[in-house]
Formats: C-alpha cells, structure tokens, sequence
C-alpha cells in the first residue's frame, strides 16, 4: 500500500483534493447553508479537524518555503507527502462514516447504551453552571492559583508572557501550570456560557478575569478555547440572522488577535509587523501544520508501530514526565519530537493531527477508529445544541454543556492534552461536593424551624 501511494502523482493529488474540497463545499452549501445554518458544529469540526489542516494546506504544506522550518529535511518530507495527505483522506471518511451510523441510529441498543454514557459529561457541565455561587468561589479559586504561580514566575523571570517556557526549563512546575491553566479555562468557559443565559454580570467579570490572567501563560488555545465554543453555540443560535461575510470577518479578527499574542509571548508588539507576516504564519508557520508535521514525523520514522504506547502514557498523564521514564520517551510531544531529532526536554513536540498518532500507533486501523469517534461524537453534539436553541426555553447552557464532549474527543485523536480530562473530571467531583454543602447548610435552618 505505501508503494502504490508513493506512484500517485502530483497532479493526480491535487485533483483529488479539488474534489473533496469542492464535495464538502456543496454538502456545506445545502445541508446546513440551505436549512437556515451558516455553520453548525458537524462542519465546523470538518472544517477544522480535515479540510483546513489537510486538504487546503496540501499544496502550502509542499511549498519550499517550509525549507525555513525543516531544514535539511524538505526533500524527505515533500516525497512522503503523498502517503500522509491519503492517511489523512482515510481518516476524513472515517469521519464522515461515524456522523452517519450516529444519525442512522443503527442497531441492537448501541446508541441507547452510548447515548448514556455520553449524557454523563453534559449532564455534570449543567451542574456546574446550576449555581452561581459554586462558580464565582471556584473563579476566586483559580484566580489565587494564577496569581500564586505568577508570582513566582515573575519573580524568578520578570514581567513576561511565557510561563509556558519557564516550565520547560523547569520541569517540576509544569504539571502545576498545566493543572492551573486547564482548570482556569473549565470555569471561566462554563461563567461564560450561564452569563449568556442569565446576564450575572460577575460571571462575566470572573471570565475576563481568568482570560487576562491565562494571557501570561503563553499558550494562546487555552485563551481562545474559553470563547470558541460559546461563540460557535450563538452563532448556531443566530442562524440567518448572521451572515457568512461577518462570521469570516469575526473568525480572521480572532486568528489575527491569537497571532499577535504569539508575537507578545516572544517580545513583539508591532501591529505593523504582525501584518507583515500574517499569511506566512498561517500558511508556513506552526499553527496550522498538521500536514507538513505528520509527513515530518512520517519521513524520520521506522515503521515500527508505537502499538498505543502514547496513550497509555496519556493515561498516566497524572504522573509527572520528570516522575515516570516511561511518559518521558513516550509521551506523544515526547515521541514526536525525538523521532525528528529534536530535544524533547526543550521542545514540545509536532503535531501531527487528528490522524496521525493513531496511525503511527496502529496503522490505518487507528486512523479509522479515530475518524469514526470523532465523527459519532461530533455529529452528537451538533444535534444537541441545534434540539437545545430549538426548544421552547433555548438555552446557551445546555447547548455548551454538550460541547464539552469535542474536547474529549480531541484528546482521544491528540493524546497530549489527555492531563486536561482528569482536571475536568475533578471539577466536577469537587462542583458536586460543593453543591452537597451548600444544600447540607440550606437545609439545617429548615430543620431548626422544625424542631422549635
């Protein structure tokens, strides 16, 4: 199979590509355009996890420009291209093949018993957002620990916007970081989603707040995941009351802000000079290179399967790299890195996109595994914020508690945010706990009253 991929043409890539780009265009353009949606959650995971990273970037991703970045290694890459770019196709099918056995709704109780266990995550984010008071005790709470872990990086580095570095260099308060960012966007995105719905002002304040303090922590996702997913939802809500034109205007506002904090974090804070450089960044820099980084990856490997060891190094995610010899060689930042030749205590690794650690873990059984989990999951989750709008009593909270399931899945496809789960199992647990209290004190007066 690598033999036969390896003979397709160039020409014959592109076309392809053309095609699937332009198949996704029209499937776009009348069932979810034509129906009153200018985009929906099912397209904007395609978009985003296939068609950009992969199917756009294809001819980006063969430029000799990447020379900037690979180096030595563009000739290596630009040949195993071909191979990767059908990889990731596969996946895309895959993808599309689990939204539909999800809207089938196929077989012998599968559904039902899955449908169960997904309810679990929505369920849990709807008790969270059910009191106010849990929310602003548990921002008050990730505010202390911001400001804790900043004061202690400016006072060893100064005033800066990359604590993100500073745990590279000092690996014993990475885990720490981690724990802190990933717990600070969990609240701040759920104070976000009920301020939508009840207009409590002092949630909005607690969002803003976390967001100015998560500035400093360098990685620019955990800032924008707080408002994606919510802004995604209103924009399900709005349905033809937006037009296209302003999404695009809105989504290249947002990408513009992430790349001029990519600037700050590194000592740049000319307007003019993110300008200057915007579509290399988008187009050669690492923000959007899954393609160019799974071939990266491809072209130095063995072809000896990881059989899921970067999983399981995932799983135990909860022991520190510094702790555990094994997540040290096989975390997947870790394995990526070093298989390119990189220095995995300093760099954090490739990524190479939805498909690419389940291919270099279990070939293309693993791509397609991933690409049908996605896509059941994916498909959940737009039809449940499309039912929460349409409802008699729309509700932004039940649409976002449901959106909460995407950010599983992607730590299914990329492993190396896997940390990221256990923080969110453990705000819930610890919002349930909170809630138990606030109830146990709501009742004890009942229970005076009834006594006297």
């Amino acid at each position: 199979m690598r033999y036969a991929m390896t003979a397709l043409p160039w020409n014959a890539l592109y076309t392809l590509d053309a095609v699937l780009i332009a198949i996704f265009a029209l499937s776009y353009y009348f069932k979810c355009y034509r129906k009153g949606y200018r985009i929906d959650f099912w397209y904007a995971q395609l978009f985003l996890f296939c068609v950009f990273p992969n199917m756009i970037m294809l001819p980006f991703a063969r430029s000799r420009l990447n020379v900037i970045v690979l180096g030595a290694d563009m000739d290596a890459v630009v040949a195993v291209l071909p191979i990767v770019f059908l990889i990731t196709v596969v996946g895309y099918f895959a993808v599309l093949m689990g939204g539909g056995l999800w809207r089938l709704q196929l077989g012998m109780g599968a559904r039902n018993a899955a449908n169960k266990v997904l309810d679990i995550v929505p369920r849990c984010s709807m008790m969270l957002m059910s009191s106010r008071g849990v929310l602003v005790f548990q921002s008050a709470l990730c505010l202390l620990l911001q400001f804790l872990i900043l004061a202690f990086y400016f006072s060893h580095s100064g005033f800066a916007f990359d604590l993100r570095s500073y745990t590279f260099a000092n690996p014993a308060l990475r885990p720490v970081a981690l724990l802190i960012s990933n717990y600070s966007v969990i609240i701040a995105s759920h104070c976000l989603a009920r301020y939508v719905d009840k207009k409590e002002r002092i949630l909005l304040a607690c969002t803003l707040l976390l967001t100015f303090g998560l500035v400093f922590f360098g990685a620019r996702g955990n800032v924008l995941s707080i408002y994606l997913s919510v802004l995604l939802c209103y924009v399900v809500k709005l349905r033809r009351k937006i037009s296209l034109f302003r999404i695009i205007v809105v989504g290249a506002s947002i990408l513009a802000f992430a790349f001029y904090l990519g600037n700050v974090r590194s000592g740049e804070y000319s307007l003019s000079g993110l300008f200057g450089s915007l579509i290399f960044l988008v187009f050669y820099g690492n923000n959007f290179s899954d393609l160019r980084d799974f071939a990266w990856v491809y072209s130095a490997w063995n072809h000896v399967f990881w059989t899921g060891k970067t999983y399981i190094a995932a799983i135990l995610a909860f022991v520190p790299r510094f702790a555990s010899q094994f997540r040290d060689t096989w975390g997947l930042g870790v394995a990526t890195a070093s298989t390119v030749g990189f220095d995995p205590q300093v760099h954090p690794g490739l990524r190479p996109g939805a498909f690419g650690e389940g291919f270099f873990n279990f070939g293309l059984f693993g791509v397609v595994a991933v690409g049908v989990i996605l896509g059941v999951i994916s498909r959940r989750v737009d039809l449940d914020v499309k039912a929460a709008f349409l409802s008699s009593s729309p509700s932004m909270m039940k649409a976002f508690a449901s959106t909460m399931l995407l950010g599983i899945a992607g730590t299914l496809a990329v492993s190396a945010g896997f940390s990221g789960v256990y923080v969110l199992a453990g705000v819930y647990l610890f919002s349930w706990l909170c809630l138990s209290v606030a109830r146990m004190f709501a009742q004890r007066p009942m229970l005076v009253n009834r006594a006297e």
